[in-house]
């Protein structure tokens, strides 16, 4: 390596590393499927039409990935811990793994934007830098390094020592929640929510000894999660409206009906929020031909759609959060002059749901029924140090 001797003089290069590894398709079937050898896996994937080859390919690609970077971090003099997402317990917020993150000086991931999400959950300070490594170009890369440099990793290091880098303090949210029940065991939104063959309604109900011992528990809990992209409330059975009441900044509070409510980051913003504001290019056509009479030809439509869809986005280390109601109820009995999203900087929502859920990240996720409030505000010191290379 070129910077080899400079960079072990460097009294500001980091000592430890923590690496944050995506488990490949390939490792998570074979952990699921512990009984097969690797001819039996790959045979049952071709029965199933899924390109065996594929799989393995983003597997190496991965192991790669890993090794090259362990490589160089061990020619470097640098302590370096790699971990795999499937060791790392975000849902129950092990101690042990908050201190694999306090012990490092700089957090490496690889993988996709997932696994960025993931290790973002894990960061509860400012302080510590974080950047992640792609090798898999045909996932989302939203907030890791550009997809070149996971075939020339050697080259990242160079540029953070000529410091030919800029740093991204990204917003994050803090949830506060009251209610009872809130130190029950959160669960990702992956797992089921019930045993087989439970029904729902019994799932819901609670034993005289979980009521007892919700009702020992505090009734206001900080959340340790800080959300990088947003906070999502609604109720798990998707056909099933939830009313909520919405109190933004000093504002009078308001009451609405809909399919739940979004509140995001800048980061955010680029993500779900931006999806659920899509508009169509037939939408725009129709509105203008019914406001101007004149229909709009398709590169005039693609301006106005790039316009308002980049109107929607806003600065990842913005102060203010957004927040959108997803398919709000308009109708003689609801308020009819409220806006479906606006910017604020803080927010408070009250659940009247029987069976709702509080989603950060599209991961960990909370009950938020009738009576519970939730509370959420961006502050400085709740940022993630972000490392940027062009």
């Amino acid at each position: 390596m070129k910077l080899l001797n400079c960079l072990r003089d460097n009294r500001h290069w980091p000592k430890r590393v923590l690496g944050i590894s995506k488990l490949s398709a390939y490792e998570f079937l074979k952990i699921t499927h512990s009984d097969l050898s690797q001819n039996q896996l790959l045979s049952q994937l071709r029965k199933q039409n899924i390109d065996p080859d594929e799989i393995l390919a983003e597997h190496h690609r991965q192991l790669a990935c890993e090794k090259e970077l362990a490589r160089i971090l061990h020619n470097l003099n640098v302590n370096c811990q790699i971990m795999k997402r499937y060791n790392l317990s975000v849902i129950e917020y092990r101690i042990g793994d908050a201190r694999c993150v306090d012990w490092a000086d700089l957090v490496i991931t690889i993988g996709g934007d997932g696994t960025f999400l993931l290790a973002s959950k894990l960061i509860t300070n400012n302080k510590t830098p974080i950047f992640g490594i792609n090798p898999h170009p045909e996932t989302s890369n939203t907030f890791t390094l550009p997809i070149n440099y996971s075939t020339d990793i050697e080259r990242i290091f160079e540029k953070l020592h000529a410091g030919d880098y800029t740093v991204l303090m990204r917003s994050r949210i803090r949830t506060v929640m009251t209610g009872e029940g809130l130190y029950q065991q959160p669960f990702h939104v992956h797992e089921k929510s019930r045993v087989q063959g439970e029904k729902r309604v019994d799932a819901l109900m609670r034993s005289t000894q979980r009521k007892i011992a919700d009702a020992l528990q505090p009734r206001r809990r900080i959340l340790p999660w800080l959300a990088l992209n947003e906070v999502f409330m609604a109720e798990f059975l998707a056909s099933r409206p939830i009313m909520l009441t919405i109190q933004a900044d000093e504002e009078e509070r308001f009451m609405i009906r809909s399919s739940g409510i979004c509140v995001c980051t800048g980061s955010g913003s680029r993500s779900w929020f931006r999806t659920m504001n899509l508009q169509t290019a037939e939408t725009v056509q129709t509105l203008v031909a019914m406001a101007t009479g004149r229909q709009l030809n398709e590169k005039e439509t693609r301006e106005v759609l790039h316009k308002y869809h980049s109107n929607l986005l806003f600065p990842p280390d913005n102060l203010k959060m957004a927040y959108m109601i997803y398919e709000m109820s308009r109708s003689p009995l609801w308020p009819k002059l409220i806006s479906d999203k606006r910017m604020c900087c803080r927010i408070k929502i009250k659940s009247t749901g029987f069976d709702a859920g509080l989603v950060l990240d599209g991961c960990v996720s909370l009950p938020f029924n009738d009576g519970s409030t939730a509370s959420f505000e961006i502050r400085p010191e709740y940022s993630l140090k972000n490392i940027i290379l062009q």
